[in-house]
């Protein structure tokens, strides 16, 4: 990888790292059953969650009961990771005898290192990629932009939920395919390894996710198959390996806490209408109803093009990418989980995701247009940079707001007006007009309230994004293409 395309990747690092770390909005009880778990396991030294589940900076709904006591419902990967991240802490404060970080300022922190880090990270290879693909700085840039703060990517980023660490996983592992298939040299067994953990992390994570990761298997068998050099037994063990870690992982998790190895928390809610639904078909989702597929995309009340319309270009796009033979099979695999994910998850019962403003489950496909937004023609570079500044506007309101809005609208989506509700500025956007801003930095370390907390995140902003293309001022807008 040439010098300065490392230093780019990390300037786009620091920007997204900056974005992200500048926000924070509690997770709910969604984001306190991982939390839970997480103290009660590097605390209590047990997978149980009965002590946090009631108290104020943990309360949670979300949870299974199993033999007399309360679990999370959720995949364990987050939590995880989360633990791993705290014992160390935990264990130093109590040898030298020093206070523990309130729960509140450890949510703070471990929102922003397991959510926001990671998804930095994968904006940083996005761009990386993007230029690999165009060897244009300011059209990989845009990319970047658009998917990391033009899309749920962005408020998925400040709360701790799983779908955006997933997302983050999946391209990641992508990201380390592609180039297995690109460069002539031979990759590391270590290399191999971390492809199957990714993925295998990514299931642990978000169950849905096993849809994007049959694809992305599918394309690493099909450029192992077509790469002589990787035609080896280790080509297909280590990866396996990488995989099968997170799922046992997993699998422990189940059999201490439930008893059963495949008996999952969702198996054993405490809550009768949600395990009731989630016994329906496979996990929740039944056959596919088109009805909520047009309200998930194309419905303004929180359809994915409404709230993120630069990915409107990517039909554009694809057709530009399909064109290039070299990268036809990417674009295969693009289109199909793009196409076959929100039919799929069409099925789940509770397709709008709970208190959310948009359908958050399917965060985990969204890089995958940056795919096919790269290949839009640059006779559209001023329609794709209005419709990313669009985009990045409506997802900064939802980050700067409130990202988990009431549910109770989706009852009469079927009764209202084309235009009569959406959740960004029915919701999102009348808060911030009642001054109620979610927790910032500048409101923290400046003390500055209201839309001024706004004004240190855009002078920075602005700033790194400048300082991105001066530095970059002199390099031809046309780079070969390289890794």
């Amino acid at each position: 990888m040439p010098q300065t395309t490392r230093k780019d990747a990390l300037i786009v690092f620091l920007l997204l790292a900056f974005v992200f770390v500048y926000f924070y909005q509690d997770g709910g009880p969604n984001g306190n059953s991982r939390f839970s778990l997480i103290f009660a396991s590097v605390q209590e030294r047990r997978l149980s969650i009965d002590n946090y589940i009631y108290k104020t900076d943990t309360f949670t709904k979300d949870r299974s009961f199993f033999n007399g006591h309360y679990y999370s419902d959720k995949a364990v990967g987050p939590a995880v990771i989360g633990a791993a991240l705290y014992a160390p802490v935990y264990l130093i404060n109590r040898v030298f005898h020093l206070s523990n970080p309130s729960p509140r300022d450890l949510k703070v922190i471990f929102t922003f290192l397991i959510i926001g880090f990671p998804s930095a990270i994968a904006g940083s290879l996005m761009y990386i990629l993007c230029l690999y693909l165009s060897g244009n700085r300011f059209r990989s840039f845009l990319t970047t932009l658009a998917i990391s703060l033009g899309t749920m990517c962005f408020p998925f980023s400040v709360l701790f939920f799983s779908h955006q660490l997933t997302s983050s996983l999946l391209f990641s592992a992508f990201f380390m395919i592609f180039f297995l298939k690109e460069s002539p040299r031979s990759r590391g067994y270590g290399y191999l390894f971390l492809i199957g953990l990714l993925l295998g992390w990514a299931l642990i994570s978000e169950y849905p996710a096993a849809v994007i990761i049959l694809a992305l298997v599918a394309y690493y068998i099909s450029v192992i198959w077509k790469k002589h050099p990787y035609r080896h037994w280790h080509a297909f063990l280590m990866p396996f390996l990488g995989g099968v870690i997170p799922i046992l992982i997993q699998l422990l998790n189940n059999k201490v806490s439930f008893d059963n190895f495949f008996s999952i928390g969702y198996s054993n809610l405490q809550n009768q209408f949600f395990m009731s639904s989630m016994s329906q078909g496979l996990a929740g989702i039944s056959w596919p109803n088109l009805n909520v597929l047009y309200y998930t995309t194309f419905h303004p009340g929180m359809g994915l093009f409404w709230e993120s319309p630069v990915l409107l270009l990517s039909f554009i796009g694809a057709g530009t990418m399909f064109f290039q033979r070299r990268y036809r099979g990417e674009a295969i695999l693009a289109a199909c989980i793009i196409s076959f994910y929100p039919v799929i998850l069409s099925g789940y019962f509770a397709w709008w995701g709970g208190w959310s403003f948009g359908p958050r489950h399917l965060i985990p496909m969204l890089p995958f247009f940056g795919l096919f937004l790269i290949f839009v023609p640059k006779q559209l570079k001023w329609p794709f940079l209005a419709l990313t500044l669009v985009s990045i506007g409506q997802m900064l309101i939802v980050t700067a707001g409130m990202a988990l809005t009431p549910e109770m609208w989706v009852t009469n989506i079927m009764s209202m007006g084309f235009f009569e509700f959406s959740n960004i500025y029915n919701v999102c956007l009348k808060q911030l007009l009642d001054g109620k801003f979610a927790q910032n930095l500048g409101q923290q370390f400046l003390h500055l309230n209201s839309w001024s907390s706004l004004i240190p995140l855009a002078v920075i902003f602005l700033g790194i994004t400048l300082f991105f293309f001066w530095y970059g001022r002199n390099a031809p807008s046309e780079a070969a293409k390289g890794e």
